[in-house]
């Protein structure tokens, strides 16, 4: 059974304040530095990571990582360390997901059976539809924690303030916060921070800018 649905505003107040009790900034500061998620899982909720053959947690599919609440163990597949090593946004995504479990579902609800993170190689392309809500709740606690909104509304903020913005500032910020470029637009769409028109590509401050500037041809 999944817990209550938590809206976008409660998540963030649930990953804020994990960032503040673990020391780490939320908010814009000048630049943008990576949330160092092992340190919080590690340390601040004494959960293991390991590596480990997992494939068998699912009879199709592919599987990245998985949490045993019973041990308090979280798990890399070690079948996809290649494609961990490859995108390490895909491997923090995976360990943020897992935390999210943790907290949202595991300890809230005292539900300790196994939960598994099954996952395609592009696993943002995959519909909400074929998806768990738990799933959906998870992978919207790893983006925000690793996305803090106070910090990507003001990096978006300044860059909006200097000049018109670009795939290689969002390529470079995806790479400072060391995740995936579908995460970071996924996060920038969710946050209504720009607007891309998925037919060609291009990036708008808005949704009303983008409206605005084909009504002009």
């Amino acid at each position: 059974m999944c817990s209550t649905y938590i809206n976008l505003n409660q998540m963030e107040d649930i990953t804020e304040n994990i960032l503040k009790k673990s020391g780490i900034p939320h908010t814009w500061q000048g630049s943008i530095t990576k949330i160092d998620i092992d340190a919080i899982i590690e340390f601040d909720y004494d959960l293991d990571i390991s590596w480990e053959n997992i494939d068998h947690f699912a009879k199709d599919g592919v599987v990245l990582a998985a949490i045993i609440p019973q041990t308090k163990q979280i798990y890399l597949n070690i079948s996809q360390e290649k494609l961990f090593k490859e995108k390490m946004g895909t491997m923090n995504f995976s360990k943020a997901h897992e935390l999210g479990h943790w907290i949202l579902h595991i300890t809230q609800q005292k539900n300790y059976e196994q939960l598994s993170f099954i996952e395609s190689d592009h696993y943002f392309c995959r519909s909400s539809a074929t998806r768990r809500p738990e799933e959906i709740q998870a992978d919207m606690f790893a983006s925000s924690i690793l996305m803090p909104r106070g910090i990507i509304s003001g990096a978006i903020e300044e860059l909006k303030n200097n000049k018109s913005i670009d795939w290689h500032d969002l390529y470079e910020m995806k790479d400072a916060f060391e995740v995936s470029i579908s995460a970071l637009t996924t996060r920038l769409k969710q946050l209504k921070l720009i607007y891309i028109d998925e037919k060609n590509k291009k990036i708008y401050s808005s949704e009303e800018a983008a409206k605005g500037f084909i009504s002009m041809f």
